[in-house]
């Protein structure tokens, strides 16, 4: 008995070692650093205000599925150079940096760019842009909104203010990595509907 209840131990050990080196260590989630990408892109030139040295470009110019299904999608190649063939940046690493995206085009139909993934949710998980978007911005003055940090308002949100409720600032960042000080774990998107009275049942986000 004694030689079970020590292979019941090692396994309950290493299962539980497993799952809690898969919540700490998975930046995806929150709490995370950014992972670094093949090609520089700064969303503090492309979508930063004006004001900053901007362009003031909207999330769903280049995330052109957010507002209408689950993901929200990378642009493809050919949007980035739609502007990069003409606009070859002002400083050395803005030049380099686009040489970069030039070259996927030297052997005839532009080659996928393999972007590392900010924010990667389980498998048995989904989260459907367009729903969040559709709350949020619904014009509405009857609904009170919740974001995560608690603020309340009865205001629809732009489509970019929405995005910052879970992906922070991202305007603002030269890098794009998670929120600082969000976890996007279950509790938090459960406490997130649950202030804002929507479903809450296990199938609307598990598959």
């Amino acid at each position: 008995m004694a030689g079970v209840g020590l292979v019941v131990t090692v396994i309950v050990g290493f299962v539980m070692a497993v799952v809690l080196i898969s919540w700490f260590s998975n930046p995806p989630f929150g709490l995370g650093n950014a992972p670094p990408q093949p090609i520089a892109f700064p969303h503090t030139v492309h979508a930063g205000l004006p004001a900053d040295g901007g362009m003031g470009i909207q999330c769903e110019f280049c995330h052109r599925n957010v507002t209408k299904g689950e993901a929200a999608t990378v642009p493809a190649v050919e949007q980035c150079l739609f502007c990069h063939i003409t606009v070859g940046g002002s400083t050395e690493s803005a030049i380099a940096e686009i040489s970069l995206l030039r070259e996927t085009t030297e052997d005839g139909d532009p080659l996928p760019i393999n972007w590392e993934r900010v924010h990667r949710l389980p498998d048995h998980v989904r989260f459907v842009h367009e729903a969040h978007i559709r709350f949020f911005t619904a014009p509405d003055p009857n609904i009170i909104r919740t974001l995560i940090n608690g603020e309340e308002t009865t205001e629809p949100l732009t489509v970019q203010q929405t995005c910052t409720v879970c992906h922070g600032e991202v305007a603002a960042m030269s890098v794009v990595k998670p929120k600082a000080g969000q976890s996007l774990k279950m509790g938090t998107c459960l406490d997130c509907h649950r202030e804002n009275n929507v479903p809450t049942d296990c199938t609307v986000c598990h598959k």
